[in-house]
Parts: structure tokens; C-alpha cells; sequence
């Protein structure tokens, strides 16, 4: 009797310890945790975009006939515009190039304190660049540096009660700058960028409406901006 009991309880061991891997056998497995593929987001391709922000201009003429001064204007305000580029990564290296258009609302008025009363002024309307970019990425973040050539469309003019003058110029220079950038998701990016544009300094030779000369000698035009950045990868 006891040789049965015992030959009962060892079918019955063997028996519970062969269901589950039958069970297992069939396909059921335990449940497992949630998993979510982070997707690999790369920099290589075409872009566009727009991008806001502040910009500060440092003006000064080193002097004006009519009056025999050194002139400032300086100014602060707005700069929006767009941008299109292309990107080539090489491991967390990425190299590209960019275009932008960007117009302004630098302005600013010099009144003079000498008898015949001129007030001068600088309008930088719309500024251009075309720069070259060295940045380095790090999954949906990448960091860069630029430079490259820069333009922009200046009006410098005076005016006072009887007589007045306009002359305006497209003036070549240069920038550098740096910016961030985080892709939100492959075809998305948002960033912020700061760049430094030198126009130059030039001579103005023109006449005023009643034919006096107006000669401004050494105007210097520096811009600043930080703009905040959109861009749609392709």
C-alpha cells in the first residue's frame, strides 16, 4: 500500500512539472514590460524654415560735412525672415550650408545740436547671409557654429526745415554666430541662434534737394540678433 502511495505522489510531481512546459511548449509565454524603440533621428538632408527675434545695431558716422560731427544711430527692434539649408552628417559630425533673408526694423534719429538743425538717420531694411555650418550632434540635439558672407540694404538720410537727402546702398560684409537645435520629431526642429554681422564702413557722396554736397565719411554698421528657429527637415 505504501509502494502505491508513494508511486501515486511521484506521477502526480512529474505530471504538474511537465504542464507548464507543455504549456510553454504551445506558445504561452509570461507577459513582458512595455518596450518603445526611441527612432534614430539623423541630420543629413534638405531643410526650410522661419525664425523671429531681437535685433541691436551699433551705427556711427565718423562725420558729416554739413554739419561737421560724428554721428550715432544705434538702434534696437525687430528681425524676422527664413532660411534654407542642407545637412550632411558623419557620425556626430555634421556639416552643411545655409541661406537666409531676414528684414528689419533697425532705424534711429540723430538730432544735431549745431545752427542748422539736421537730423540725421540709418534704416537697415533687409539683411542676407550665406554661411557655412560645423556642428555636433547628439541623438535629437545638435550644436553648430557659422560664418560666412553677409549683406544688408542700408538708407542713410537727413533732413531739416528747408533741405533734405537720401542715399541708400547695399553693403557686403561678414558673420559668424552659433545656435541649438532639437528635432521634436524627425521632420520638426526648434532652436534659437545668435549671430554677429559686420557691413563694413564706407564713404556716402551725394547732394541734398536744394544741390548742396553731402559727404559722410567712415559709416561703420554692426548688427547683432538672437532669433528664435523653426525649421521642416526633408
Amino acid at each position: 500500500m505504501k509502494l502505491r502511495f508513494l508511486t501515486l505522489g511521484a506521477f502526480i510531481a512529474l505530471t504538474s512539472g511537465f504542464v507548464p512546459s507543455s504549456a510553454m511548449a504551445d506558445g504561452y509565454q509570461r507577459p513582458r514590460e512595455p518596450y518603445a524603440a526611441v527612432p534614430f533621428i539623423g541630420w543629413t538632408g534638405f531643410y526650410v524654415g522661419g525664425a523671429v527675434g531681437g535685433a541691436w545695431s551699433a551705427v556711427d558716422w565718423a562725420n558729416v560735412n554739413l554739419t561737421g560731427e560724428r554721428v550715432n544711430n544705434d538702434a534696437s527692434g525687430f528681425i524676422g525672415g527664413g532660411q534654407v539649408g542642407y545637412n550632411q552628417q558623419f557620425g556626430n559630425l555634421v556639416i552643411g550650408a545655409e541661406a537666409t533673408l531676414s528684414g528689419t526694423t533697425l532705424s534711429d534719429d540723430f538730432h544735431s545740436t549745431k545752427p542748422a538743425a539736421w537730423t540725421y538717420s540709418t534704416d537697415i531694411n533687409t539683411i542676407a547671409t550665406v554661411t557655412g555650418r560645423l556642428g555636433f550632434a547628439a541623438n535629437q540635439w545638435l550644436v553648430y557654429a557659422k560664418a560666412g558672407w553677409a549683406g544688408g540694404d542700408i538708407d542713410v538720410s537727413g533732413r531739416n526745415a528747408v533741405d533734405r537727402f537720401s542715399l541708400s546702398d547695399w553693403r557686403n560684409g561678414w558673420t559668424v554666430g552659433a545656435g541649438l537645435e532639437y528635432k521634436m520629431t524627425r521632420n520638426i526642429g526648434l532652436g534659437v541662434e545668435y549671430s554677429f554681422i559686420d557691413l563694413g564702413s564706407v564713404h556716402y557722396h551725394g547732394t541734398t534737394a536744394l544741390g548742396a554736397p553731402v559727404n559722410i565719411v567712415n559709416q561703420d554698421v554692426q548688427v547683432q540678433s538672437v532669433m528664435g528657429r523653426l525649421n521642416f527637415h526633408f
